[in-house]
């Protein structure tokens, strides 16, 4: 058997939407680093693992490679991820997993308050963008608005995904999981006033995505990732601001659901993540977060 092909074959069936192939080019790389390792350093074939190949590993990262904590964390989290693989395939005679919480290391993150983020920056691109295309208009407004994964935005089909009577949109997110957001006042107006931009830009092509451009119209695929970086570098471009990428809307977006008063539940639902993150995608003002700093003695 060859396992890192069979393990490749798992992620594709498990990670298998369009933005998710940076995410399966991760875990396998990872994991074909890490049976390597073994080969090359212990003349040693393995398939399994146990808790001293877990600490070997993290010993030689640490001490020869001096790899940053977070990439260490990021390592570990494929070989969870590999785990999984072995249990659900039976290549493990039982299903107690190897890698703990207490492996991987707590990092404290450097503290950002709500106005360290690019507010103004991102209004005067969203400004500019709806003077130009409201195709551009709508895409960055769902971004900031609602807060998707670039992957997640390219993905959104038309008929699909789209409510206008329920007031939602229905989003793809990572691992298959379905969430829907909240279509407010601002991005129904946007998606509506872009779809007939849209008919003019298909010209009576099909297309099932809802963000198309001229090279994907006839193509029935959807935009790529690159393009819209290369939209949102545009605008910044043209207002004379610093790049911005989707992620920090994302944070901008959730930043904006904590401080209207989101519970920790409610945010991980708007994120679309399994674990809660409140503490790395909301940054409340730096009032608010002396306010509930705690008190000395």
């Amino acid at each position: 058997m060859n396992i890192l092909n069979e393990f490749k074959k798992h992620l594709e069936e498990n990670y298998n939407s369009e933005g998710e192939k940076n995410t399966i080019k991760g875990y396998y790389s990872d994991i074909k680093q890490f049976l390597n390792f073994f080969k090359e350093y212990y003349d040693e074939d393995i398939m399994d693992f146990q808790r001293v190949h877990v600490s070997e590993y993290k010993q030689h990262f640490l001490i020869k490679n001096n790899f940053a904590f977070s990439t260490i964390n990021r390592k570990l989290s494929s070989l969870s991820i590999y785990e999984d693989f072995l249990i659900e395939k039976k290549i493990r005679k039982n299903e107690i997993k190897v890698i703990k919480k207490f492996d991987f290391y707590k990092i404290d993150r450097p503290y950002i308050t709500s106005n360290m983020l690019p507010k103004k920056a991102i209004k005067k691109i969203k400004l500019k963008a709806g003077e130009v295309s409201k195709r551009d208009y709508a895409i960055i407004v769902i971004l900031d608005e609602g807060g998707l994964r670039v992957s997640e935005l390219v993905n959104l089909q038309l008929k699909r995904d789209i409510d206008f009577d329920m007031y939602n949109i229905r989003v793809l997110g990572k691992g298959n999981k379905v969430r829907a957001v909240f279509m407010n006042g601002v991005i129904m107006s946007a998606i509506k006033d872009y779809l007939e931009e849209r008919e003019k830009m298909l010209n009576g092509r099909e297309n099932k995505f809802l963000f198309v451009s001229n090279k994907t119209a006839n193509t029935n695929k959807p935009m790529s990732r690159i393009t819209i970086n290369k939209i949102l570098e545009k605008y910044c471009f043209e207002t004379n601001e610093n790049k911005i990428n989707p992620h920090i809307m994302r944070h901008d977006a959730a930043t904006r659901k904590y401080e209207e008063g989101y519970s920790d539940l409610m945010l991980k639902k708007f994120l679309g993540h399994s674990s809660n993150a409140t503490d790395i995608y909301t940054h409340p003002g730096g009032e608010r977060y002396r306010e509930n700093m705690p008190k000395n003695g």
